[in-house]
């Protein structure tokens, strides 16, 4: 199934310069945002089909975040394209520069199945932004939703512009043998591997948002520090479990499991069966698929229970779980978990901790609790990944001033906001300089020895 046609009529209307101007962005992400609110109802009725989810959860989480891209990207999109003055070498005086930021062309964006709306159209939003066409993957396991963007977005774009390929892993890898000027891919790092591997063949530039098994760190410092921690031992758990509990715990950067100071591990287990049980009146999202929740419950018999492990193959619903009495060498603390399954390890102290996350592959996000600010700096300093957050979770990701993306194996390139922006276009130097003065010393043959050259200033010799 080539798309060589759709691509080369994507190609085609870009180079006519329609998708450049200022107004014309700005007209497609209105288009855009129009599209989510006129088909809202389609869009919570879908997200709850897919995946079990709570109006509330889908449209906070799905809708609001992608509205909310647009809205801020309509806001600053003057300022983002605005050129930006830089000096000019000397050779070049009394020249003028500028630094513009050019689209891309066209881009191909694969969404994933977890947050199939959210994921998929805020880099629709920063591609927009950035004046480029593009052509959309929607997940298949997610085929509710996918079915309703297709219909949405081909009421508001031409083909040219924006365009959506439904279907399985076979139309993916058709689309990635075409030639993009960039490639958007948020999934598991071992389709990102692929993605970048078919990319390599066109050196097209590619985005991806990965995986990984975000840590989480309990500890004081201090035996005082321990003790005002243990005071808000209630608090360290909801937000943990907060970041767990959304989405069923299918979330790039829930918390994967914990490394407690084993002087907390008693209190943190019970705090967070307290909290996952207070949760249990919401609504709460069900597993993607069965061949997803029988990985998951076998990780069940990775440790020992100490709070919930109630299953329903039926519904593909699955407890929020506490797993304690976990080993380092078990599946569960081993692969990415991207479930409600929440291992908590004790850790004689941080040090240990430390090695055991500096050992594993580099997260999306490492996330510290503590009362000793000495000790989220030692976090942050000793560990990589994509960002840090100290005492809460996931909340580091919703900030449109905050760029989102890996590091290693959780991904490269970031996103959000102006960060997206910057992904979606080129820098471009653009510089202007008139036909006099036009100095001889430039020209051939050299009218000073060495030894004169090295003579002169610096800022005459450029440096």
């Amino acid at each position: 199934m080539p798309f060589s046609s759709l691509v080369q009529q994507q190609r085609n209307h870009f180079a006519s310069g329609a998708t450049v101007p200022q107004p014309a962005r700005r007209d497609a992400l209105r288009r855009l945002l129009g599209c989510l609110e006129k088909h809202e109802r389609e869009l919570l009725d879908a997200l709850r089909g897919d995946l079990g989810k709570g109006e509330v959860e889908a449209f906070t989480s799905e809708l609001q975040m992608t509205a909310a891209e647009c809205r801020y990207a309509l806001k600053h999109l003057g300022s983002w394209m605005r050129p930006q003055r830089r000096g000019v070498p000397l050779l070049a005086w009394p020249g003028r520069a500028r630094v513009w930021r050019e689209p891309c062309g066209v881009a191909l964006i694969l969404g994933p199945w977890n947050y199939p709306l959210q994921l998929l159209l805020t880099p629709v939003v920063a591609a927009l932004a950035g004046g480029n066409c593009a052509i959309l993957k929607p997940s298949e396991l997610a085929p509710d939703t996918a079915a309703v963007v297709a219909r949405m977005l081909g009421e508001c774009f031409g083909r040219e512009e924006l365009a959506v390929m439904e279907g399985g892993p076979e139309v993916a890898e058709a689309l990635l043998a075409e030639h993009f000027d960039h490639i958007f891919f948020t999934g598991s790092t071992g389709t990102g591997r692929k993605v970048a591997a078919a990319a390599a063949h066109h050196l097209t530039p590619v985005t991806l948002e990965l995986g990984g098994k975000c840590p989480v760190l309990v500890f004081g410092g201090s035996e005082a520090g321990t003790e005002r921690l243990r005071a808000r031992i209630d608090v360290v758990a909801r937000r943990i479990a907060w970041g767990k509990f959304l989405n069923a715990g299918q979330t790039c950067v829930a918390p994967d499991h914990v490394w407690v100071d084993d002087r907390l591990y008693e209190s943190l287990l019970e705090a967070l069966g307290r909290a996952f049980r207070e949760f249990q009146g919401g609504e709460y999202g069900s597993i993607v698929n069965r061949r997803h929740f029988d990985r998951l419950a076998a990780f069940l018999g990775d440790g020992q229970i100490a709070s919930g492990g109630g299953l329903d193959p039926s519904r593909l619903w699955m407890e929020p779980t506490v797993l304690r009495d976990v080993s380092p060498g078990t599946a569960v603390m081993q692969e990415e978990i991207f479930g409600p399954i929440l291992p908590v390890v004790s850790c004689a102290g941080l040090s240990a901790a430390l090695a055991a996350v500096r050992a594993a592959p580099d997260p999306l996000a490492v996330y510290v609790f503590t009362e000793d600010a000495a000790v989220a700096d030692r976090v942050a300093a000793a560990t990589r990944s994509g960002g840090v957050c100290v005492n809460d979770t996931v909340v580091q990701i919703i900030g449109m001033e905050l760029p989102f993306g890996g590091v290693g194996e959780s991904g490269m390139g970031r996103y959000r906001g102006k960060a997206g922006f910057d992904t979606f276009t080129r820098e471009r130097v653009v510089l202007r300089r008139g036909l006099s003065p036009d100095p001889s010393f430039r020209y051939p043959p050299a009218k000073l020895s060495l030894a004169q050259m090295k003579k002169l200033p610096r800022f005459l010799r450029g440096g």
